[in-house]
């Protein structure tokens, strides 16, 4: 079917709606604290933004968990299914995990601090390659496009919630609250559970054993179809440019003279709620335009707040002017991602879903945890004009990169 035509779309049912909402809505909690919150409060404190955008070292699990993705694909117990026996257990480390680390929170040091953010995200990070591996095995391909905008849309609130709420909490009743929340709300989207259906069966009874052979056969045949090459390099570059630049947002404001109650309104409730309309939209975008027009039209949008951003920090703005380039870059910031997570969950194979799904979301991620590493420093010796003129070069590229992913059909791919 051509990519301009609609493809068969449906909606989520209310149960798988509901699961998945809370499943990655807990997600984007911790990260959206760890990515909005904390580096003001660093930067309060003194760090040079060399120092801030290094810590996303913590993000490390993120980039290796397709290491240990195929023991989430064999090894299970059937009597509570092949994903939910990771997911609860992971949740249930989330949980404890974050609790220490609020305990103890005032007595690390930034060492002490960095080892504890290390188990917070491998917790995290695994329990992710489950509740992925759980999405590719019970969305049909025409629920997907619903499906990934529900899942992001899901994460963004749960990023709102860890910014915009837990900023609050911060406020009033500081930093060690703001863990023990973040783990209270684990704790209490586990019951959504029992909504899984059909788990216990999806590779026990209807599938034989996965063995590290199928594993690895899969990754095989996985490498060798046509246009791989060139999903592999948009999924690496995509949001490079988001990288350098989603870290500085905050930061430069901060340093304009905005306050922390003006940065939170602007950056965190608006602009993460146009990132949740964008999300949302794009699945229906997609079914009536396809995947590659929402590509698009999410990259050029992402350009132009790009070169917004660029006058933006070089002057005195306006909250104004602020906030409208924050809609717009956070909008199609999420078109976006829900294109490449649809493009990825097209490619995966059916068997192997979790492995695959996981190594192509670790080698997306890991250039987004490589790229924000230096974008502290990019400031620290030029300026934040120029790490946000960075960032639009970077999404130029991925623009030009449309085109002989057109021809290789990369919008086709589809798992067997």
């Amino acid at each position: 079917m051509p990519e301009t035509q609609a493809r068969p779309f449906s909606m989520l049912s209310p149960r798988k709606t509901l699961l998945f909402t809370a499943l990655y809505l807990v997600q984007g909690l911790p990260f959206g604290f760890f990515l909005f919150t904390y580096p003001l409060i660093l930067r309060a404190q003194g760090l040079s933004l060399t120092k801030i955008t290094f810590l996303s070292v913590v993000n490390l699990p993120w980039l290796v968990k397709f290491l240990w993705a195929p023991l989430v694909d064999r090894y299970f117990w059937p009597r509570l299914g092949r994903r939910t026996s990771w997911i609860l257990p992971m949740q249930l480390g989330l949980a404890a995990s974050l609790a220490l680390t609020g305990l103890f929170a005032m007595d690390l040091g930034i060492n002490g601090l960095i080892l504890c953010l290390l188990v917070v995200n491998f917790f995290a990070a695994t329990q992710d390659i489950a509740v992925d591996g759980l999405a590719v095995d019970q969305l049909t391909p025409a629920e997907r496009g619903h499906g990934n905008a529900i899942q992001s849309a899901s994460y963004k609130i749960g990023m709102l919630g860890g910014g915009f709420g837990l900023t609050f909490v911060l406020q009033r009743f500081g930093p060690q609250a703001c863990f023990y929340a973040m783990a209270a709300c684990v704790v209490a989207v586990m019951p959504v559970l029992f909504l899984v259906r059909g788990d216990r069966t999806a590779a026990g009874e209807d599938e034989p054993p996965m063995t590290w052979r199928i594993v690895f056969s899969a990754f095989g045949e996985f490498v060798r179809r046509p246009g791989f090459v060139w999903l592999l390099v948009f999924l690496l570059v995509v949001k490079a440019g988001d990288a350098v630049a989603n870290p500085l947002y905050r930061l430069c404001l901060k340093d304009q003279g905005f306050s922390l109650s003006e940065i939170n309104w602007v950056m965190n409730l608006l602009g993460i709620a146009a990132t949740l309309c964008g999300s949302l939209f794009t699945g229906f975008l997609m079914a009536r335009f396809g995947r590659l027009r929402c590509a698009v039209v999410g990259l050029l949008g992402q350009l132009l707040a790009y070169v917004a951003w660029v006058f933006l920090a070089a002057g005195s703005p306006a909250l104004e002017a602020v906030a409208v380039v924050a809609v717009l870059e956070h909008a199609t910031s999420g078109m976006i991602t829900v294109v490449v997570f649809t493009l990825m969950m097209d490619a995966v194979a059916v068997g192997a879903a979790a492995a695959q799904y996981t190594l192509l979301m670790s080698l997306h991620l890991g250039v987004q945890f490589l790229m924000g590493i230096p974008s502290g420093s990019i400031v620290d010796f030029t300026s934040y004009s120029m790490a946000f003129l960075v960032a639009g070069g970077i999404t130029l590229a991925v623009l030009l990169l449309l085109v002989p992913m057109h021809r290789a059909k990369v919008f086709h791919l589809q798992g067997t």
